[in-house]
């Protein structure tokens, strides 16, 4: 029995280097170059190595059969309408109001320089998504040296346009009021002033944000809530007969309720 078992950690220990050495190159040809790479790149790889495969057919399909009866136009516009009414009731903003008037001279820390908006322009991804201008991330990247003046101090309106695109939450989606939700796709100048106003904004209210507030602050991500509650709730338990009660909320529609500005 000794000469067995000595032989089965010999074995053991030949299978444990041969897995780590394949683990090793592995990562060396596979995933060590990803880490330069965007997130597109690191998903698209991801698949290729899991094996998964894209479904040509589109996933909309179903929906349209079932609710347009193969009708894709009916079925735009049924989910436009659907898109328009959930802000509905919200109020349109007073236009008559003219913020400037009621303003003193603008802070010459929020005007908006000709460096500013040229590194703003110089750092777009190149391959980021265009809105209803149709613009090309790289064109406003590589001519930021040229379009790097902007004091008008009003938001044209072609940058409040915006491509809308129905993004289904489930698949295969079975209800435009329940499963879909759209996605906006601003003009990429439109991004990049909102860029800069919100860097404004985060270094005004810096000190005013609640450490334990992770949605819509730069840096964290639902990773950060889970890992805090997590943490909290393992903390509150750590006596006898503790527990934990949680409540949580989920505000209905909270992503497409936009304030619509009449034109």
């Amino acid at each position: 029995m000794s000469g067995d078992l000595n032989q089965a950690k010999i074995l053991r220990n030949k299978v444990n280097r041969a897995a780590s050495k394949l683990k090793y190159n592995f990562y060396q040809t596979q995933i060590a170059a990803m880490h330069e790479s965007g997130s597109h790149y690191w998903w698209k790889h991801m698949k290729t190595i899991m094996g998964l495969k894209t479904n040509g057919k589109s996933c909309m399909q179903g929906l349209t059969n079932k609710t347009t009866d193969g009708d894709c136009g009916l079925l735009a516009n049924t989910m436009n309408d659907f898109f328009v009414s959930v802000s509905d009731h919200l109020p349109r903003l007073n236009k008559s109001h003219n913020v400037f008037d009621a303003t003193e001279e603008l802070p010459d820390q929020y005007v908006i320089s000709v460096c500013t908006t040229f590194k703003a322009l110089e750092s777009v991804k190149a391959n980021k998504a265009t809105g209803p201008d149709n613009i090309l991330a790289w064109v406003l990247r590589n001519y930021a040296n040229v379009l790097n003046s902007l004091r008008e101090g009003i938001l044209p309106m072609e940058w409040k346009m915006a491509n809308v695109i129905p993004l289904p939450k489930t698949s295969p989606p079975v209800s435009i009021e329940k499963d879909i939700r759209p996605i906006s796709l601003t003009p990429i100048a439109a991004k990049v002033f909102e860029s800069i106003i919100m860097k404004w904004v985060d270094e005004t209210i810096e000190g005013e944000i609640d450490t334990k507030q992770f949605g819509g602050i730069s840096g964290t991500s639902t990773i950060d809530v889970l890992v805090e509650l997590v943490h909290m709730w393992y903390k509150a338990t750590d006596k006898l007969e503790s527990y934990v009660r949680v409540v949580m909320l989920d505000f209905r529609k909270r992503l497409m309720l936009l304030i619509i500005i009449c034109c």
